[in-house]
C-alpha cells in the first residue's frame, strides 16, 4: 500500500470533495441532503483551491483522511491578524482508528506554527479538540425577540415599513454596500467583491437587502432551516426593530434570534430594551499561537468600547507554539503588548491561558491584580458567515 501525507493535489479536487461529502453526509435523506460545495461555496469552489487547502492522508491514491486549513486575513482595532480556519475534519469509515485525524490535524498545526498564524478557529467537540490546543472562547450576547415583545413596546399594530430583496451575484452595488457596512465593525474578516457573495451564501444562507422606498436601510443573512439570523447590519442602529420585523415577514416567522459582539455597545443597549431575553455564550473555539498579537488586538477592541483601568501586568504563558513572557499595558484606549524579562504576575499553561484571555470564566484570572481582572475576557467574537 502506498501512503501519502501532505497537501492534497489539485487533480484530486473532485475526489476529495466527494469523499468529504460521504464522510459527513452519508446518512442525510434526499430532501435535506447536504454537500460541502452547497454549504460552504466560499471554501469549496475551485477558484478557492480546496485541494491545496486540505491536508490529507491517502492510501493508493484514495483520500482516507482530511482536514481543511483555510487561510483568513482579519483586522481588529486596526491591527492585521492571520487566522487558520480549520474545517472538514474527517476520516473515512473504513480507516477510523488508524490515527489519520491526528496526522492531518498535526500537519495543519505544524504549518500554522511556521507561517506566522496568530490564531486558529474551528467548531466541534470541546474535549476532542483540546488535545490540539483548542478551547471555547469569545463571549457574545444572543438576543431573542418576537412579535409579542415588539407589540408591547411600540403598539399592537406594529408593522415594518421596510421591504426585503434577495441579493443576487449580479447585484454588485448592493454587495459593495454590504462590505461597506460590515467593515465598520471593530473586528472584520477580509471580504472583497470577488468572494463576498459566496461568504454571504455560506451555511445554506440567503442574503437580503432591506429598503424603505428606494433607500437602502441595511442587510441581513437568513439560514434556510432555522430561526437564527447569521448576520444583521442596519445602516443605523435605531432602524434595527424595523429590520427585525422585515426579517420576520420575509422568513414567515414570529420570532428570531441573533448574536451581537460585546463591542457593539450601541446595538446591545438598543436590543436590551426590546428583546424577550438574552444569553451570554461563547462564539468560537480557538487555538492562540501568538498571544502577544491576539491580546493586543482584541484588548484594544475592548478598550475602544468600554473604560478600562490603566495599568501594566506581566504574563508568562506556556503556549502551544512557544512560551511567551509578555507585558500588557493599558493607558486609556492605548494598548501595548511587548516581550519582557520582568517577573510574571501570573504564570499559566496554554488552555488556561486561552480561558484567562478570552473565555467567560478563568480560575487564573482571579490571580491577576484587581485592575487587570476587568481587562478580560477580551472582546473577541466571530460572525456566523465567517466561520469555517
Amino acid at each position: 500500500m502506498e501512503l501519502y501525507k501532505g497537501r492534497c493535489k489539485k487533480e484530486y479536487t473532485e475526489h476529495l470533495i466527494e469523499t468529504l461529502d460521504d464522510i459527513f453526509f452519508f446518512e442525510d435523506d434526499e430532501e435535506t441532503k447536504r454537500d460541502f460545495l452547497g454549504i460552504l461555496p466560499k471554501l469549496y469552489k475551485e477558484q478557492y483551491n480546496p485541494a491545496y487547502n486540505n491536508l490529507v492522508v491517502m492510501e493508493d491514491d484514495k483520500v482516507k483522511g482530511a482536514v481543511g486549513l483555510y487561510p483568513i486575513e482579519a483586522t481588529a482595532a486596526g491591527r492585521k491578524l492571520r487566522i487558520g480556519g480549520i474545517g472538514n475534519v474527517g476520516v473515512t469509515r473504513d480507516c477510523r482508528g488508524k490515527g489519520y485525524m491526528k496526522d492531518c490535524m498535526n500537519m495543519c498545526l505544524d504549518i500554522m506554527k511556521e507561517d506566522g498564524t496568530d490564531y486558529s478557529l474551528l467548531g466541534g467537540h470541546r474535549q476532542r479538540y483540546a488535545y490540539f490546543g483548542y478551547e471555547q472562547c469569545g463571549p457574545e450576547y444572543d438576543f431573542r425577540i418576537n412579535m409579542r415583545n415588539i407589540r408591547h413596546c411600540i403598539g399592537k399594530d406594529a408593522k415594518t415599513t421596510f421591504t426585503a430583496r434577495e441579493i443576487k451575484p449580479e447585484d454588485t452595488e448592493l454587495l459593495a454596500k454590504t462590505i461597506e457596512l460590515y467593515n465598520k465593525g471593530a473586528y472584520t474578516i477580509d471580504r472583497n467583491p470577488d468572494n463576498v457573495y459566496d461568504i454571504l451564501c455560506s451555511w445554506r444562507s440567503i442574503p437580503y437587502a432591506a429598503f424603505e422606498g428606494d433607500e437602502f436601510k441595511g442587510y441581513f443573512v437568513l439560514q434556510k432551516f432555522s430561526n437564527s439570523i447569521h448576520e444583521i447590519c442596519p445602516v443605523k442602529v435605531e432602524d434595527t426593530l424595523n429590520l427585525v420585523m422585515c426579517i420576520m415577514e420575509t422568513a414567515n416567522k414570529d420570532s428570531v434570534s441573533f448574536g451581537v459582539p460585546m463591542w457593539e455597545t450601541e446595538m446591545c443597549s438598543y436590543m436590551v430594551k426590546y428583546c424577550d431575553g438574552w444569553d451570554v455564550g461563547h462564539s468560537e473555539m480557538i487555538n492562540i499561537l501568538n498571544y502577544a498579537n491576539f491580546i493586543e488586538a482584541f484588548l484594544a477592541v475592548k478598550a475602544n468600547s468600554v473604560k478600562l483601568v490603566d495599568g501594566s501586568v506581566v504574563l508568562l504563558i506556556h503556549g502551544y507554539k512557544k512560551d511567551e513572557r509578555i507585558e500588557i499595558t493599558v493607558s486609556g484606549t492605548d494598548v501595548k503588548v511587548t516581550e519582557t524579562n520582568k517577573p510574571a504576575d501570573v504564570e499559566v499553561e496554554h488552555l488556561e491561558a486561552i480561558r484567562l484571555v478570552s473565555s467567560l470564566y478563568s480560575e487564573s484570572r482571579l490571580a491577576l491584580p484587581a485592575f487587570a481582572q476587568g481587562w478580560f475576557p477580551v472582546y473577541f467574537s466571530t460572525a456566523g458567515q465567517d466561520n469555517v
